[in-house]
């Protein structure tokens, strides 16, 4: 069992204007942590502006990974997994991994998280780590900006997610037996995308939602970008050397397929309006744009590289030593970094106090004379007063990266309208100045923008009858963040049902013209294409009738006449699907 660890360097600098209290440092949600084991140290590179921000030295496995939480920094290591805090760069307790295998890494509100796919374990790290165990392997896992894990279990096709802060799976769903397939989450929403099919499905409460054609031909072990790139699923043929973007929005464009270098693919990921690809054969990461355009093809060192996203939804390659990371921003701008850091040396203790001098015999004394006669001492002149010391500097501030995605984001429809409401995206050290809502549908799409402070909106003037999918978005002084989107919402007419004197009409002994005639019916707002039951009632004592099931047009309307009466001063109504119509006082013919 190992039970220390020996710490050789501890250096940190600041990446943020702000100190906790005891003079720890604040650390963003954002950046990515790398163990450099030819230097047997840890850095920390900030996102935005691609520099080294803090380091720290110490003994930790070969190949290990960091990971970060709210608070403390992991090195996941084949043998141990090592606690350090972000805040004072001290290392915390040791810990044994899961499983020997491993893990994918998990950066999202509540983890981090490590799933042992192969053994079927999940454990979220903290103060206590916590391990959930998921009952046989899993396909790739994929999260969402709540906190969410979702996982596929490969066999018993269940789809679970691991909520954030739960300590066991629910699984709303299940793909059909013998059925391939993977999960990516798309505005935020997890799908399953059915590679027997070759469609995708929308999770919901109570199993997998109605499939949509993906267009292309998906084989069983197609790899899927965790996250969408602007709207559209990136799947991975790494057998046929080629890629297909496929939209799944309403708007449904063509997908598209980009046939790619000679190579072996095996690992692909979104930064939001870019995909990214790493070719294992060459070390190269290329990217491409929505649209399928190359953007960039930028090389590693030789050794095997690891592909990771970030909480603050850059993608970052480490390469196989940890000397080398590849930042991919949002838009698809590859930046490399040198991972080197600062030649500081340790901090030392102050230096001891001096022994006390050797024991020997006393000096003799001097002669009485000889002491009367002693000169006196010189008199002592003050010493020059020392130079100012120069005030301590303050650490510049952090550079703001672009903010995270808004949570909560809801739709609810509305009569040609549809109201939209979020939470606060994460800042990310710089206010979020505007919040962008896009929409889009069948028929048509465009984009509002609100202040910072806002966090509802209505958008007005669009399709009854049309699905939408909107998409909110934060801006700061860095640019756009990723977005969240709402589930499909359709607008619709409001549904009333408007009764009113029709044709003058005698019906057996009791209801005689002029004053008996038929009721108007005008119902408007229902779903399209299907029968409903409209019942009469009245205030006439006695009245009774069985009704009459009728039938919507394709808008949700539908006029008859039917029910006579001819009871004057007596009120009527009907009544359809919960839907009360208006009273109506009957008048003389």
């Amino acid at each position: 069992m190992i039970t220390a660890v020996a710490v050789t360097t501890a250096v940190g600098l600041a990446v943020s204007g702000a100190a906790k209290p005891g003079g720890g440092i604040d650390f963003f949600q954002s950046g990515h942590w790398v163990f450099n084991s030819v230097l047997g140290t840890v850095f920390h590179i900030d996102g935005a502006s691609r520099n080294i921000d803090a380091q720290l030295g110490l003994a930790a496995d070969p190949g290990s990974r960091v990971v970060q939480g709210e608070t403390g920094g992991y090195v996941v290591g084949g043998n141990r997994i090592i606690e350090f805090g972000k805040s004072d760069l001290a290392v915390g307790k040791v810990t044994a991994p899961a499983a020997r295998e491993r893990p994918v890494a998990l950066e999202v509100a509540g983890g981090p998280y490590l799933v042992y796919r192969q053994a079927g374990q999940i454990v979220r790290l903290g103060d206590e780590h916590t391990s959930i165990a998921a009952g046989g392997s899993l396909g790739e896992p994929v999260t969402t900006s709540a906190g969410s894990v979702w996982v596929h279990h490969q066999g018993t096709n269940s789809i679970c997610e691991l909520a954030r802060d739960a300590d066991r799976l629910d699984c709303p769903a299940n793909a059909p037996s013998g059925h391939t397939g993977g999960l990516t989450t798309v505005a935020d929403r997890p799908v399953f995308i059915d590679t027997s099919t070759d469609t995708v499905h929308p999770i919901e409460e109570d199993g997998l939602g109605e499939g949509t054609a993906l267009g292309v031909d998906a084989p069983p072990n197609a790899r899927f970008a965790s996250t969408d790139v602007g709207g559209r699923i990136a799947v991975l043929d790494g057998a046929g050397k080629r890629m297909h973007l496929v939209d799944t929005t309403p708007a449904k464009a063509s997908p598209v397929t980009v046939n790619l270098p000679d190579g072996d693919y095996a690992d692909v990921a979104s930064s939001g309006q870019t995909v990214v690809l790493l070719d294992r054969a060459k070390n190269h990461v290329l990217t491409y744009d929505r649209d399928g355009k190359p953007r960039q093809n930028t090389p590693l060192p030789p050794g095997e590289p690891r592909l990771s996203k970030g909480e603050d939804s850059r993608v970052y390659v480490d390469s196989a030593d940890g000397g080398h990371v590849l930042v991919v921003d949002n838009d698809g701008a590859v930046h490399p970094v040198q991972v080197t850091g600062s030649e500081h040396p340790a901090p030392s203790a102050p230096p001891p106090a001096g022994p006390p001098p050797a024991a020997g015999p006393p000096p003799a004394a001097p002669p009485a004379q000889e002491q009367q006669q002693q000169a006196p001492p010189p008199a002592q002149t003050k010493p020059p007063p020392p130079p100012p010391q120069p005030k301590p500097s303050t650490p510049a501030p952090k550079p703001a990266s672009p903010p995270g995605a808004p949570p909560g984001v809801k739709a609810t429809a509305g009569n040609a309208a549809i109201t939209v409401n979020w939470g606060a995206a994460s800042p990310n050290g710089g206010a979020v100045s505007n919040y962008h809502i896009a929409w889009t549908s069948s028929a048509g799409s465009g984009e509002k923008t609100v202040g910072g402070g806002v966090r509802s909106t209505t958008l007005s003037g669009l399709t009854n009858g049309s699905t939408y999918v909107v998409t909110v978005t934060a801006e700061n002084s860095a640019g756009r963040g990723p977005g969240a989107g709402s589930a499909g919402v359709t607008p619709k007419s409001p549904r009333t049902i408007t009764v009113s004197r029709g044709e003058e009409e005698s019906y057996g002994d009791g209801c005689s013209v002029p004053d008996c005639a038929k009721m108007h019916v005008v119902a408007t707002g229902f779903d399209p294409n299907t029968e409903y039951d409209f019942n009469p009632f009245s205030t006439a004592e006695n009245y009774s009738n069985p009704g009459s099931g009728q039938t919507t047009d394709s808008d949700g309307s539908v006029t008859f006449e039917a029910f006579h009466f001819g009871q004057v001063g007596e009120s009527v109504w009907v009544i359809a699907d919960g839907v009360e119509s208006n009273h109506f006082t009957w008048p003389p013919g």
